[in-house]
């Protein structure tokens, strides 16, 4: 999955696959990556084109969708 690297002290990179609807992350304290599932297309582009990503994850993706963590890079 192609992610995008945001400039956010909190999400490095995000990415979205909509035939199986899994919105991926990597956050930057970490770089534990995370991928959340059943996330709608449409959340996905609310969120690239939110002015403050890390909030607009905070309140309408963490805790809405199951979560999976991939790995941990830092």
């Amino acid at each position: 999955m192609r992610r995008y690297i945001l400039a956010n002290p909190i999400i490095r990179s995000a990415g979205y696959d909509a035939q199986r609807q899994v919105l991926e992350m990597e956050f930057a304290s970490d770089g534990q990556i995370c991928q959340f599932d059943n996330v709608p297309e449409e959340i996905w582009y609310r969120f690239r084109s939110h002015h403050l990503p890390a909030l607009f994850f905070q309140h309408f993706i963490m805790g809405h969708y199951p979560e999976r963590k991939m790995q941990e890079i830092g």
